[in-house]
């Protein structure tokens, strides 16, 4: 489907509800550029279901994908060195934008 002026898609939302609810989503479109969907519930339950994966979890995917999983890598302990302050030789008191 075209992607529908807001304009329109607030004057005629019953109607456009209705499309989503049988045809799928409508764009909804400001200066000729897409700013949203109208979707309908079931859609939507089956966006918000898929799980959300963690970064981590990302990142170990892509390395199997291109075969970098056999190095034993462990972002988990990596991240937390970047959280760590002292890591970097700083008191854990103090912040960097702190004067000295």
């Amino acid at each position: 489907m075209n992607a529908v002026p807001i304009f329109e898609a607030k004057n005629k939302f019953p109607f456009f509800v209705h499309t989503a609810e049988t045809e799928g989503p409508v764009p909804v479109s400001r200066h000729n550029n897409i700013v949203a969907y109208i979707i309908s519930k079931d859609e939507y339950e089956k966006m918000a279901a898929k799980p959300k994966k963690s970064i981590i979890d990302s990142l170990q995917e892509r390395r199997r994908y291109y075969g970098l999983a056999d190095d034993d890598f462990d972002y988990t302990e990596y991240f937390d060195t970047l959280r760590d302050r002292n890591y970097f030789g700083r008191d854990v008191d103090k912040n960097i934008f702190d004067e000295d």
